[in-house]
């Protein structure tokens, strides 16, 4: 990213000096590199974003017409696609069914094709909940969604850069995620995969560098939905992210990240005045959990864990109210805790020490300092 900035600082695509040339063949790589990891023979059907939250706004807007339609969610989706459904029932009066889980958690996708009418027009489903960290089952729905012919989006965004993934392969038609997760990247990137054949009006228009005397934006993806000036240094950092995650050995990765995320749900199971919300196997989900610890709300547990320990977590509803409501965890709401790649034991025995250590004084808050744990 500091060399993108001292050697490439132009607008990739538009412009003809070395500098701009640079920029575009540094952004063409790191496109290139990408669409590798994911398994997309063509890269130009993986369109640079802001983040997840554009490319979804994208791929939602895209795919919905102006006018009353039917679509299909479960409650797990975040806020980044349920506003873009809201908007978009509120404006043409059209119809969002929300598939609720079954035994508190699992999506069933027969209660999602038994949802499917006439007028369907998009099924969206997030690839892991980020609240609970559950998969669901995006391989069975996207074949439900092809055998009725309907558009099939998914919110990759806890799972990328947790499997090897194979975008062309999966039953899947759009898949956006950010890049500032488990892709490693800079904040401010994001991804959103188009299948070919599927063409999308692009949500925001502009310069893209040829063809400027249209009136129309270019046909051609991805100059299509990337008007403007790209975060190039950001790019170029997924980049060189994405080279790393090609290096990497996929089984290991998932399954280091199943062992550790054990480690801490035993752990945490076992603290009294704990509650979790994830699935009792480790293997149905990804580093992501939620907890409530008895006494405290959970942004004075978020508080008092970042003060006393320096564990950061997060607190509140997730951007997930749905998810919330069907885990009856409002208004109380849950401490979320997460797995990188780069934790380690020591690390979770740290974060089950300290919350055990919350737990054993609910409501007093922490003075500062009083704690060695680490």
């Amino acid at each position: 990213m500091t060399r993108s900035l001292e050697g490439c600082n132009a607008n990739p695509g538009q412009g003809g000096h070395r500098l701009a040339v640079s920029a575009t063949i540094a952004v063409y790589a790191a496109r290139a590199s990408l669409a590798r990891l994911l398994r997309i023979a063509d890269p130009s059907r993986l369109v640079l974003a802001s983040g997840a939250t554009a490319a979804l706004n994208q791929a939602i807007r895209g795919s919905l017409p102006d006018s009353s339609a039917h679509v299909i969610c479960s409650t797990w989706e975040h806020n980044a696609v349920l506003r873009p459904l809201w908007e978009w029932r509120r404006r043409t009066g059209g119809t969002v069914t929300i598939v609720p889980p079954r035994n508190g958690y699992a999506v069933c996708p027969e209660d999602l094709e038994r949802a499917i009418r006439p007028d369907t027009a998009l099924i969206v489903l997030n690839a892991a909940s980020n609240v609970t960290g559950i998969l669901s089952p995006v391989v069975e729905v996207g074949e439900i969604a092809r055998r009725h012919g309907i558009r099939f989006l998914v919110d990759g965004s806890q799972v990328a850069g947790h499997f090897a993934l194979d975008l062309d392969d999966l039953p899947i038609d759009l898949w956006a995620c950010p890049g500032h997760k488990g892709l490693l990247g800079p904040q401010g990137v994001g991804l959103l995969y188009i299948r070919p054949g599927i063409e999308l009006p692009p949500m925001i228009v502009g310069g893209a560098g040829f063809d400027s005397a249209r009136e129309e934006p270019p046909a051609e993806a991805p100059e299509r939905y990337e008007a403007g000036t790209v975060n190039t240094p950001g790019i170029l950092g997924l980049g060189a992210a994405a080279e790393y995650l090609l290096a990497q050995d996929w089984a290991a990765v998932r399954s280091r990240e199943i062992g550790l995320l054990s480690t801490l749900q035993d752990g945490l199971s076992r603290v009294r005045g704990v509650r979790l919300y994830t699935t009792d196997d480790p293997r149905e989900g990804v580093g992501v959990l939620s907890c409530k610890i008895a006494g405290w709300s959970s942004g004075g547990a978020a508080e008092a864990l970042d003060r006393e320990f320096e564990i950061c977590v997060r607190a509140g509803l997730h951007c997930a109210p749905l998810a919330h409501e069907a885990l009856a965890t409002v208004p109380d709401e849950t401490v979320r805790i997460s797995i990188g790649p780069f934790t380690n034991e020591q690390e979770i025995d740290t974060v089950v020490r300290a919350v055990a250590w919350l737990a054993e004084r609910p409501g007093i808050a922490a003075r500062a300092g009083s704690v060695p744990v680490a």
